[in-house]
């Protein structure tokens, strides 16, 4: 093949298994792309994306690699995913995402709460952005490349950067996160509204429009809405790329300690 069918999406491997890219319609594994640490044992990846029509990342312990989507198998480009002081990274790259305008640049967080921007020509960190505290679980570019947004575990705050000026702060999106699962969030079509889940089991609805005319300040705490969509944590949200729809997903661990804990593990749209 010459690139990358859009009905064949990436399936991130489990523990002790490869990257594989699956046919959306029935299933079938297509390609696999493995990777060996130094001593010849299989190692999984944390987080996986397309860096370009032929391209697969996969995010790994200190480095990330590169597959070629049309040769299968082990052969790859290792990127090293230095720390931000020591220029050595060691923390599980858990996100990974692909600059959508500049080919080879991508963006990479990690556990250790370091974030920045990689290229897959250059070694070493081309901009480091600074912010969150805990480790960091979900990064997501605009359509422009203009801006990087970030979410941590355990960390109330959606962080805006710069991606032009030196990976400074644009805005600030305050949510509920209590808990150290991946509470995901995502940006309609139009770049208009962001959505989170919360801890709460609602979701927040966030205006974009007036973004770009703030600068190093955090938002009133004012959400454009707010509704109750679960009975438990709010841990995936989802735009159709297309129509108005809205999907969200409930569910986290429970120790049942006390019997007024309510549990609720469900899938949901909405329209608007």
């Amino acid at each position: 093949s010459s690139g990358i069918n859009a009905e064949w999406p990436l399936r991130p491997g489990c523990k002790d298994s490869p990257v594989q890219l699956v046919n959306a319609f029935t299933g079938a594994t297509l390609a696999s792309f493995t990777a060996f640490n130094n001593v010849e044992v299989l190692i999984s990846a944390f987080s996986v994306c397309y860096l370009s029509r032929d391209k697969v990342l996969g995010g790994y312990c200190k480095h990330v690699r590169v597959f070629d989507a049309t040769r299968p198998g082990r052969d790859c480009t290792v990127i090293p995913v230095g720390d931000l002081q020591h220029q050595n990274n060691n923390s599980i790259v858990s996100t990974v995402a692909a600059h959508p305008t500049v080919d080879g640049l991508f963006g990479a967080g990690c556990y250790n709460s370091t974030v920045g921007l990689y290229s897959s020509q250059i070694k070493g960190v081309l901009m480091p952005f600074y912010g969150p505290q805990h480790g960091v679980t979900q990064i997501l570019f605009s359509k422009d490349g203009n801006r990087l947004y970030c979410g941590s575990r355990m960390e109330g705050e959606i962080y805006c950067f710069d991606t032009r000026y030196n990976g400074s702060v644009l805005h600030t999106y305050h949510r509920d996160v209590q808990t150290n699962q991946r509470i995901q969030f995502d940006i309609n079509k139009s770049e208009s509204m962001l959505a989170t889940g919360n801890h709460d089991g609602t979701v927040l609805l966030f205006d974009l429009s007036g973004e770009q005319s703030v600068v190093n300040q955090e938002d009133d705490g004012m959400s454009e809405l707010r509704f109750e969509a679960h009975t438990d944590t709010v841990n995936g949200v989802s735009f159709h790329p297309y129509w108005g729809l809205l999907a969200t997903v409930s569910g986290r661990r429970h120790f049942h300690i006390e019997d007024s804990e309510t549990e609720e593990n469900s899938l949901k749209i909405w329209s608007f």
